[in-house]
């Protein structure tokens, strides 16, 4: 009994820091005489964070804010989620107009105080600011990583990891009971890193299982809102939040594995006779990179390498 009466006070006190914290803090306000988008009602502190909880499944944030937007009959609406200021676009007009029109000024992603912490410099591709680094990278993916004659090159790759597929399912298939379903779902998404993954190293990973359960563990907490990042300004929720912790202890797992990786590629090079440089998997073209690399201005660093191969890996895995 003394126990519970204990817990329910420590509750109340600890109720109580994080309203006093979040009625301490300060949103940025919008420059004067800005024109906001329309959009849903708000509250103090907390913005439009209520009017996600009237959706039916809010961890799903995009399909949550679409139906904002259909909801308030606003194709451009703004929103704001705590400290943070939103402008949601969910109409194929509008997103032509961002993505086409206004591509420069809409390059550069904002980070969240997760992600900002989390990453140091292994910005990549995708996290790069609109710049020199961000075009040579782009430009790198383009003429070096997915050029027409480098996607050719991995045919024998597709094909083989497309006949692995179909075996599967053939044996999934005479494996259970005469109604046994197969799951081609995870088979696919199997297929498809499993391609991707030899697409970038040239060979099957040793560490696979433990670098997707990884990987798709770091998707899902990317995925989802945190208190501190909603609010970064209050340290009291990002201390009691833990997110910061948790994705820098994921972040540093994967970069490991990807380690792993470079270690297991170089290995297999230094004992196999010279290439033309033809066949050469993905990691070998930005090692080779890295390795007669000139810019002073914009180095291509081993950390944006592996950034850079996560990418890589995430785009295809997105998509399916």
């Amino acid at each position: 009994m003394e126990l519970c009466i204990y817990m329910i006070i420590m509750l109340f006190v600890l109720l109580a820091l994080v309203l006093l914290d979040l009625h301490c803090l300060r949103t940025p306000p919008c420059a004067p005489g800005t024109r906001l988008p329309p959009g849903p009602w708000r509250l103090p502190v907390i913005g439009t964070l209520h009017h996600l909880m009237t959706v039916k499944n809010p961890r799903l944030v995009h399909r949550a804010l679409a139906v904002l937007a259909r909801r308030w009959d606003a194709p451009v609406m703004y929103v704001r989620l705590g400290e943070l200021h939103a402008v949601v676009i969910s109409s194929a007009d509008a997103a032509r107009e961002v993505i086409r029109e206004n591509d420069t000024n809409f390059a550069t992603r904002t980070m969240t105080a997760t992600v900002r912490a989390t990453i140091g410099d292994k910005v990549g591709l995708v996290l790069s600011p609109h710049g020199a680094m961000w075009r040579r990278l782009r430009r790198i993916c383009t003429t070096e990583l997915l050029s027409a004659r480098r996607v050719r090159s991995f045919r024998s790759i597709r094909e083989d990891e497309a006949a692995h597929l179909v075996r599967a399912i053939a044996t999934d298939a005479r494996s259970g009971e005469r109604r046994h379903l197969v799951n081609v779902s995870e088979l696919v998404s199997r297929f498809v890193s499993d391609t991707v993954l030899r697409a970038i190293m040239g060979e099957r990973f040793r560490w696979r299982d433990e670098f997707m359960a990884t990987l798709a563990k770091a998707m899902t907490r990317g995925a989802e809102f945190s208190a501190g990042d909603l609010f970064p300004s209050s340290k009291l929720l990002r201390a009691i939040n833990g997110t910061v912790s948790e994705s820098k202890a994921l972040n540093a797992k994967l970069f490991e594995l990807v380690d792993r990786a470079i270690d297991q590629r170089r290995g297999r090079k230094a004992g196999a006779a010279a290439e033309d440089g033809a066949n050469d998997a993905l990691l070998d073209v930005l090692l080779r990179l890295q390795e007669h690399d000139d810019d002073l201005d914009c180095p291509l660093t081993m950390a944006t390498i592996k950034a850079v191969i996560l990418v890589v890996l995430l785009s295809p895995l997105l998509a399916t």
